[in-house]
């Protein structure tokens, strides 16, 4: 909320003697404020707030100069001081009025203002004080309220009370024969005195961590009456703060029992589903496992394409090829029956990973001994393409002689 909504919901009562700093003041003010009460004198002051408080209105702060006609500030302090020790009381005064300050810090004044007034050194203060007056309030009602609602609950839970230390200062009926002790038995002793050996310490020091630092703690604790009997209970532990809200002065602890059927129930829900959150986080990094192993299953595939393109030229290597694609339909085999069972599967997919690591460099060297083979029938293909064509070329020339021997005997006949 903003200083200015804040004071939007204020209600003030002013009073002043003097006419023209009045109106000016309350001309400022009503701006800012939701209502202001105007007073010309003390009496007139005390009477509003009268029928203030008559009318059920509350009055935020009180701003009041000291020396005023009929009943003067101080007078008029000390009407509301009887009235209300902790309203917000402001004066406005000159300096030579310090004789009245100090009648007024004794009947505990909560600030003042020097004339001429500076409306923003008085809206600051008055917004200080009424922010203080508010949180004390509030924290009274929390108190009323925590007080209504400890009596309500007094006969059906069990209620105590330790101060800072931890030490038992209060503790009810219920409490008293559940735990098996007498009030005497309990006050001035550590609270711990009721704990069961099972509960673990680490448990407690998260409560008082809780608690100290001014949360409310709340959860299911397994303590331990006097014959060694255990019971349980549902707990809710509250810290309690001084008026001022600053200062924890004690802890509330209210607790309801369970039986321990009902604490195993939901201790077994809670493992259940922690299991089963467990389990998914093991499947899905199983899952991304098996994806990394298809993801590399599927690079060793592209080297098929190459095996199968040498089916085609080589038909030495088919039962080789054949045996290539007997294996890579097992390992897919494989990878179905891993989805069913995954840390099995990732097992078995690790061992078939590496064995066609160990086969591909297998294939490898393999295709490497044959490009080189065939590279080798290449070149003697070559080199006997080259021996034929120079055979070709010599019985040309042996048909071209011929053919010109033929031409000569032809003519020696005629």
């Amino acid at each position: 909320m903003t200083q200015v909504e804040f004071l939007n919901k204020l209600n003030i009562l002013y009073a002043e003697d003097d006419d023209v700093l009045r109106e000016q003041t309350v001309s400022f003010l009503e701006r800012l404020v939701k209502k202001v009460y105007i007073a010309k004198n003390g009496q007139e002051a005390m009477d509003l707030y009268t029928e203030a408080i008559d009318q059920n209105i509350r009055i935020d702060v009180i701003i009041s100069d000291i020396n005023m006609p009929k009943v003067d500030g101080i007078k008029f302090l000390e009407f509301i001081r009887e009235k209300d020790e902790e309203i917000p009381f402001i004066f406005t005064t000159a300096f030579s009025e310090e004789s009245y300050l100090l009648s007024a810090i004794k009947l505990n004044v909560t600030d003042y203002v020097l004339k001429p007034l500076d409306i923003e050194d008085l809206l600051g203060k008055v917004n200080k004080v009424c922010h203080a007056y508010h949180q004390l309030d509030t924290i009274k009602k929390q108190k009323k309220e925590l007080e209504r609602y400890l009596s309500a609950i007094d006969n059906v839970a069990i209620v105590s009370k330790t101060n800072t230390k931890g030490k038992i200062v209060f503790a009810n009926d219920i409490f008293c024969d559940i735990a098996q002790y007498t009030r005497e038995e309990l006050y001035g002793k550590a609270h711990n005195m009721v704990r069961h050996p099972d509960m673990p310490k680490a448990a407690f020091k998260e409560l008082w961590t809780t608690i100290q630092s001014g949360e409310t703690w709340q959860g299911k604790v397994k303590n331990q009456a006097k014959d060694g009997s255990a019971y349980y209970v549902n707990a809710t532990i509250i810290p309690i703060f001084d008026d001022f809200g600053e200062d924890i002065i004690e802890f509330v602890g209210i607790r309801f029992l369970t039986t321990d059927d009902e604490l195993e129930k939901r201790e077994f829900k809670k493992r259940v589903i922690q299991n089963i959150q467990d389990t998914k986080r093991k499947e899905i990094d199983n899952l991304k496992q098996i994806k990394d192993l298809e993801s590399k299953l599927v690079n060793h595939s592209s080297h098929k394409n190459e095996l199968l393109d040498l089916r085609d030229k080589t038909v030495s290597l088919s039962s080789q090829i054949n045996y290539y694609e007997d294996e890579m339909k097992d390992i897919r085999d494989k990878n179905i029956h891993i989805t069913n069972s995954a840390n099995e599967k990732v097992k078995k997919a690790s061992v078939l990973a590496v064995q066609l690591k160990k086969e591909n460099d297998i294939y490898e060297k393999e295709n490497t001994s044959l490009k080189e083979e065939l590279d080798i029938r290449i070149t003697k293909i070559l080199e006997l393409e080259k021996r034929l064509e120079e055979k070709n070329k010599h019985i040309h020339n042996l048909k071209d002689v011929i053919d010109f021997k033929e031409k000569e005997l032809s003519n020696i006949s005629v």
